[in-house]
Parts: C-alpha cells; sequence; structure tokens
C-alpha cells in the first residue's frame, strides 16, 4: 500500500498584530457564562494559500456553541486597516487516511488548511 502524500501549497503567512482594542472586541463577541472566557489570539498571520489579491485572513478565536463560527482578523495590505469578522466554520474535511476539519472558514479562497504548508516555525 501506498502513503497517501498529498502535493501542498504554500500559506500566505503575511503578518499584523492585534490591537488591545480590538481583543477586547473580539472577546467581547464570546457567549457569556463560559468557565474561561476565551482570549483572542494577538500574533495574527494570513492562512489562506498564498495569493496575491483579496484580504488576507487571520484566525483569532473560535465562539462555543454549534454553528457559531470563529473571529477573523482581516486586512487588505500590509499597512491597511485590520477588522474583525465572525465567519462561519469551513465543513470540508480531508479524505481518508487524513481524515481532518479544514481549519479556516467557509467559502475561503484557495486550498483548505490540510492541502497547505506552512514552513514558519515560531
Amino acid at each position: 500500500m501506498t502513503d497517501f502524500v498529498p502535493d501542498l501549497l504554500p500559506v500566505c503567512g503575511a503578518r499584523r498584530r492585534l490591537s488591545e482594542r480590538l481583543a477586547a472586541a473580539a472577546e467581547a463577541l464570546a457567549p457569556t457564562g463560559a468557565a474561561e472566557p476565551p482570549q483572542a489570539g494577538r500574533d495574527l498571520r494570513c492562512v489562506l494559500q498564498a495569493h496575491t489579491a483579496g484580504d488576507h485572513h487571520a484566525y483569532v478565536m473560535h465562539l462555543d456553541g454549534q454553528d457559531t463560527g470563529s473571529v477573523w482578523g482581516r486586512w487588505g495590505h500590509e499597512e491597511g486597516p485590520l477588522g474583525l469578522v465572525v465567519l462561519p466554520d469551513c465543513k470540508a474535511v480531508a479524505p481518508e487516511p487524513l481524515d481532518e476539519a479544514c481549519c479556516q472558514y467557509a467559502e475561503h479562497p484557495g486550498g483548505h488548511c490540510y492541502e497547505l504548508t506552512d514552513p514558519w516555525q515560531p
């Protein structure tokens, strides 16, 4: 039997820093009453497949609950304004043997996260 080795595509990786004000705004979107309130990620990196057009998107935090989606940071170019948007989760799942869910938002451009490679090491 041959091992499944997909042809992986490069991730964009454009970086931004989420301000304290926007982090607080993201955290305010979380449902109340959680034992541990979620913390917004502040160091953002675009998780989409490498692209030359369209907005960059970086995961900020998940919203608890069924079909609530996640908070994403979105910006148009390196120094452009950074905004927050709540987007539904992508429902795609990798074929066997990976059987891994996509970690991006619904209707995202480019490949699913399990089709991408990210050589960056923090």
